[in-house]
């Protein structure tokens, strides 16, 4: 089992404070160990002391060793990949990766060691039996972010490829209804890829998910957003703040609000 405790005990359990109690962080309160058994490395994820000062409260997404918010799934896509479960490891260790990774000062550094933690959360998904395309999905997004924050213009380009893939992808399968020649489009969006090599399979990856869970997203999208409007309609008539149905835990306070 590649998920330990500091004295190499399989990991039976994680040892988390949530802070505040009503809060979407999570301070680490037990160290564990990964040992990656592609590379042979040892990962270890430190523990969060007691009386440690937390981030300011308007930070968002703090870079803070022991601090995380488990898998960063946005709220709306829930019904989808859960922000907790069989991935909690995974992600608490790509988290605590990602803060070495932001501490180098250097973009292509980071860039390089981000593709391998990544690889790395992968492969740790698949080891906590996460299923294969959910994996694949979880990956795809966190290396997404990755190139969209230390690729430069590569990364850049990169997201701009998957955006026009997915509306290629997209509109040919809609129009392929009335003219079937229309799918020729999709070998074209394959190929287009490949010229990215190594990052040929996240371009695939991330256009065909949104091609093939576009459409699913988008119907998921306004079931939820009349859903929050009902919500929203009852807490103004029960007298409560309708901002509190948009995130099921407690928002970040304003700079003036934490001073």
């Amino acid at each position: 089992m590649p998920f330990l405790t500091d004295d190499g005990r399989p990991l039976d359990e994680l040892v988390l404070a949530q802070r505040p109690a009503d809060g979407y962080r999570f301070h680490v309160r037990a160290p564990f160990v990964y040992e990656d058994p592609v590379s042979g490395r040892s990962y270890r994820v430190p523990a969060r002391p007691p009386g440690a000062p937390d981030p300011r409260p308007d930070e968002r997404e703090p870079r803070v060793h022991g601090i995380t918010d488990l898998a960063s799934v946005p709220m709306w896509l829930w019904s989808f990949i859960a922000s907790y479960g069989r991935q909690s490891a995974p992600a608490i260790l790509h988290d605590e990766r990602s803060v070495d990774a932001a501490e180098l000062g250097d973009r292509r550094a980071a860039l390089a060691q981000r593709r391998e933690d990544d690889r790395v959360f992968r492969t740790g998904l698949r080891e906590q039996r996460v299923p294969l395309l959910r994996s694949w999905l979880m990956w795809a997004w966190v290396a997404a972010d990755r190139e969209r924050e230390f690729g430069g213009v590569a990364g850049v380009l990169l997201l701009v490829q998957v955006i026009v893939g997915t509306i290629v992808g997209l509109g040919a399968s809609v129009a392929a209804f009335w003219q079937p020649w229309w799918l020729v489009a999709l070998p074209i969006v394959v190929l287009a890829a490949l010229p990215w090599r190594s990052l040929a399979p996240l371009v695939l990856v991330l256009t065909g998910s949104l091609v093939v869970l576009g459409p699913l997203l988008a119907v998921h999208l306004v079931a939820l957003a009349l859903f929050r409007l009902v919500e929203a309609i009852v807490e103004v008539l029960g007298g409560g703040d309708p901002r509190e149905v948009v995130r099921p835990t407690v928002l970040p306070a304003s700079p003036s609000d934490a001073d």
